[in-house]
């Protein structure tokens, strides 16, 4: 229970705060400094994910779990009790820290302290999460927002993460990790001999290259801008030096080459990253259309229902069907095609598109998506089942990859719908060139116009968002044909190669 109120935790934190983004930017006056709201958290969690891979290696599980919920919980708290943007800004950096011990911890845990054959349920539970959150946390946020206060979206945190804490204290178990070739060390020895310092600081530095300038790119600032190519050109290099730099530290490296000797690996770490671009977009972009339809933030969160409680079933069915078969390849080859079709389904739609279809085309993409997506950590356990001690590390590269397919997958749809608006409202007459970029802005601001030229510009911009659902048909395909680079394992068959018993991976 402890670890499902912190995966909750992390989950709600990352959707209920885009509810309250704009009221947050109008108490400040602080619009220029609402991407580093979201930018701040990304940043940090995804430059110190794989480092806290390896943290578990030198300090126990249950150690760095608790301290990351802390860490977690005072960023909540500085952001709650922030007097500017900047202290905010602040504060959601220190709450990336945590959610990155956080998303790693929980998963060396299940790896640590639970049987292979019961982790098929575990990840199945974690998707189910993943959904609840994508649906309750703007409900939340908007109604805080609305009747209580804004700081409310992150005092929320602190009884959850402190009953998480309680329990883990009195139930967890503490166990140490293997460090025998450490003996004779000191902590902070143990710790520059352990950690790849140099690593995490250039996964830090291509990381925030790459955010920045996909931030920036299109919707602050220009793609041509040197704003954003510079950023970009810089993650190049930085990220060539990192490659170069792991294959130097070989074993003792963030991420060590011998990783991908394993073809699953390969795959299931790519199918993951093309899984969660398409669920990150879909989930972004279908409450848009309900809202250019006229419904309100509430009542598009309430639209997107279909497609996350499928993503739940799905999810739970993979996770039954695996648990009672012991087989997982079969989900992760059929089930993204699902998606494709759902996808391809809402990429033909158009303005005067039935809801009721939409639901079945909601439907399909995230019955698709719930039960391919956790079945790429099954796949990954279940692969080092014969050498438990990389399963730890091998799941985080996993989730650090996957992770940025939904950075890469936003920005790529924003510039996408960014562009195709801007295309398709050049062919509407009676708007100036203020009130287009008004209406990439904002699309509330439709409901404003006369009736004549609200209709024209309703189209307009379905058109632009059904052009961002080839995104997830294209991802969820290259999903499918990852699968078949991944072993046909049998779960309940491998977990005989181990007394039952995962390992965190000795550095």
């Amino acid at each position: 229970s402890s670890l499902l109120l912190s995966v909750l935790l992390v989950n709600l934190d990352q959707t209920i705060v885009a509810t309250a983004l704009p009221r947050i930017v109008s108490v400040f006056n602080a619009l220029d400094l609402a991407t580093w709201v979201a930018a701040a958290y990304f940043l940090t969690e995804a430059g110190l994910m794989l480092c806290v891979g390896q943290l578990i290696n030198t300090i126990p599980i249950k150690t760095v779990y608790i301290t990351s919920i802390v860490v977690f919980e005072t960023g909540s708290v500085l952001c709650g009790a922030a007097p500017s943007m900047r202290v905010l800004i602040f504060g959601r950096a220190v709450a990336g820290c945590g959610a990155a011990g956080i998303t790693i911890c929980s998963i060396a845990t299940i790896a640590s302290f639970t049987r292979l054959e019961d982790r098929p349920a575990l990840f199945g539970a974690f998707g189910a999460l993943l959904a609840i959150a994508s649906i309750v946390g703007p409900l939340l946020g908007g109604a805080f927002t609305d009747h209580v206060s804004w700081r409310w979206c992150f005092y929320i945190n602190l009884p959850i993460g402190g009953l998480s804490v309680v329990i883990m204290l009195l139930w967890l178990p503490y166990r140490k990790p293997d460090t025998s070739m450490l003996v004779g060390r000191g902590l902070f020895s143990r710790l520059n001999y352990a950690l790849d310092w140099v690593g995490t600081f250039l996964c830090l530095g291509f990381s925030t290259c790459l955010l920045l300038g996909l931030e920036w790119g299109g919707s602050v600032k220009p793609w041509k801008s040197p704003s954003v190519i510079v950023p970009l050109c810089v993650f190049g290099v930085v990220l060539v030096v990192f490659i170069v730099w792991e294959g130097f530290r070989g074993s003792q490296a963030l991420v060590p080459y011998s990783i991908f000797h394993r073809r699953t690996q390969c795959g299931a770490s790519l199918e993951a990253f093309w899984l969660l671009t398409s669920l990150i977009v879909s989930v972004y972009y279908l409450p848009l259309w309900y809202q250019v339809n006229g419904g309100s933030s509430v009542q598009s969160g309430i639209n997107l229902l279909p497609l996350m409680l499928s993503f739940v079933v799905s999810s739970g069915v993979a996770s039954y069907i695996t648990t009672t078969t012991g087989r997982y390849w079969h989900i992760m080859l059929i089930t993204p095609l699902l998606t494709v079709a759902g996808s391809a389904l809402v990429f033909t739609s158009n303005a005067s598109t039935s809801n009721a279809k939409l639901v079945g085309y909601q439907i399909l993409m995230g019955a698709g998506l719930g039960g391919s997506y956790q079945s790429s950590f099954v796949a990954v356990q279940t692969e080092w089942a014969d050498e438990v001690e990389e399963t730890t590390r091998a799941s985080a590269i996993l989730t650090f990859i996957s992770y940025f397919g939904g950075i890469v997958g936003l920005s790529i749809a924003g510039s996408i719908y960014d562009n195709r608006l801007g295309s398709e409202l050049s062919h509407v007459q009676g708007l100036t060139p203020e009130l287009v970029d008004a209406l990439k802005q904002s699309i509330t601001i439709i409901a404003t116009l006369p009736d004549g030229l609200r209709e024209q510009v309703r189209e307009a911009s379905i058109k632009a968002l059904t052009a961002i659902f080839l995104i997830p048909l294209i991802c969820s395909a290259l999903g499918a044909v990852c699968a078949l680079a991944i072993r046909n394992h049998n779960v309940k068959e491998r977990a005989k190669l181990t007394e039952g018993i995962g390992g965190v991976a000795v550095i």
